[in-house]
C-alpha cells in the first residue's frame, strides 16, 4: 500500500511534466508520420486539406456579411431590403396621385423589371395609375383584375373616366378575345391603329416602350382630366376630279374614322368588301403604307369612290 501511495503522490506532484511529455510525443508523432496538405497550410496524416461542412461555410459567409453591414453605415439592413421590395411599395411623393403628369412620371425606362421580380402588365399599369405596387390582385393568376379589364377596374374603383381618343398618360385595355388580354400606357399615335406605348410583359417580364397595334382598345384617364381647349383641327378634305378625294394623314387619325369624315364609309365599314377593306387596297396601290403597315403621316393620297 505504501508503494502505491508513493506512486500516486509522485504522479500528482509531477502531472504537469507528464502533460508536457505527452504533447511533445504527439508533436513528434505528427512531425515523423505527417505530410503537408495540398495547400501547404496544414500537416495531416494523409496529406489532404482539412474539410468543413457546407453549413459551417454558410455560417462563416453570413457572419462576414453581418460584420460588413455593421462596419459600413451605408449598407442596407435586412429590414430595409424587406421594406423596399416587399412592404414599402409606395413611391415617395406620388402615392395615390391621379393626374396625367403623375402617371407619366412613374413610367419606367426600358428594361426595368420591378427590382428583378418581373412586372406583370396589369400590376404595372395599376402602379402607373396609383403609385403603389401592392396590387397583387392585379396579377391575372391572383384575382379578377387582368390586362383586358384594367381600364374597367380603374373606372369602377378609382373614378377614372372613359375617353374615345387616348391622350398621353391614358391607361388602356385590349386583347378582349384572349384569356388575360393586355394593358398599357398610351404615349402617342404612330398610325391609324398603332401607337407608342409603355407597358410590361409585352416582351416577357420586362418593362419597355414600343410601337403596338391598339385597334379596339378601351382607354381611361383620371376623373379630373379635361380635354385640351384648343384641339388641332382636322384638315378639310380636298375634292379631286370625278368625285375622288385627296387627303393627308395627321397624328391621331384612324382609317375608319377618316373614311367616315370623307363620306366614304358607305354604311358598311368592316368585313369582306367593306369600305376599310376596299380603300386599303387603294392605299397599297399608292405605296402609302410604311414597313409596319401604318399609313404614312403627311403624305397626300387619293381615294377613288366606288
Amino acid at each position: 500500500m505504501k508503494k502505491i501511495k508513493k506512486i500516486s503522490e509522485f504522479i500528482e506532484n509531477n502531472a504537469h511534466w507528464f502533460i508536457v511529455l505527452g504533447v511533445g510525443l504527439l508533436c513528434a508523432f505528427f512531425i515523423i508520420l505527417g505530410h503537408p496538405s495540398e495547400t501547404g497550410d496544414y500537416i495531416t496524416l494523409d496529406g489532404s486539406d482539412a474539410k468543413i461542412s457546407d453549413s459551417t461555410e454558410k455560417f462563416i459567409e453570413d457572419a462576414n456579411d453581418a460584420i460588413w453591414r455593421i462596419m459600413n453605415e451605408d449598407a442596407p439592413t435586412d429590414e430595409a431590403v424587406i421594406k423596399e421590395y416587399e412592404n414599402g411599395f409606395e413611391e415617395e411623393g406620388l402615392g395615390g396621385s391621379t393626374t396625367l403628369d403623375a402617371v407619366i412620371a412613374r413610367r419606367k425606362p426600358d428594361g426595368d423589371t420591378d427590382g428583378g421580380r418581373g412586372w406583370q402588365c396589369s400590376k404595372y399599369t395599376a402602379y402607373l395609375a396609383t403609385g403603389k405596387k401592392d396590387y397583387s390582385s392585379a396579377h391575372p393568376d391572383y384575382g379578377p383584375v387582368n390586362g383586358k379589364n384594367v381600364a374597367a377596374w380603374l373606372h369602377d374603383n378609382f373614378g377614372w373616366k372613359y375617353v374615345d381618343t387616348p391622350v398621353k398618360g391614358a391607361i388602356g385595355s385590349g386583347g378582349f378575345n384572349t384569356q388575360y388580354g393586355h394593358t398599357a400606357m398610351f404615349l402617342y399615335f404612330t398610325g391609324a391603329h398603332t401607337a407608342m406605348v409603355n407597358d410590361a410583359n409585352y416582351v416577357p417580364l420586362t418593362v419597355a416602350t414600343h410601337n403596338m397595334n391598339i385597334d379596339g382598345w378601351v382607354w381611361v384617364v383620371p376623373g379630373d382630366w379635361t380635354p385640351d381647349p384648343t384641339p388641332t383641327p382636322t384638315p378639310t378634305p380636298t375634292p379631286a376630279p370625278e368625285g375622288d378625294v385627296t387627303y393627308s394623314y395627321v397624328p391621331g387619325d384612324y382609317f375608319s374614322r377618316v373614311l367616315v369624315n370623307l363620306g366614304l364609309d358607305e354604311g358598311h365599314l368592316w368585313g369582306a368588301n367593306g369600305a376599310v377593306d376596299y380603300y386599303t387596297g387603294q392605299l397599297i396601290e399608292q405605296d402609302m403604307l410604311d414597313t409596319n403597315g401604318n399609313v404614312k403621316i403627311g403624305v397626300p393620297f387619293t381615294l377613288r369612290r366606288r
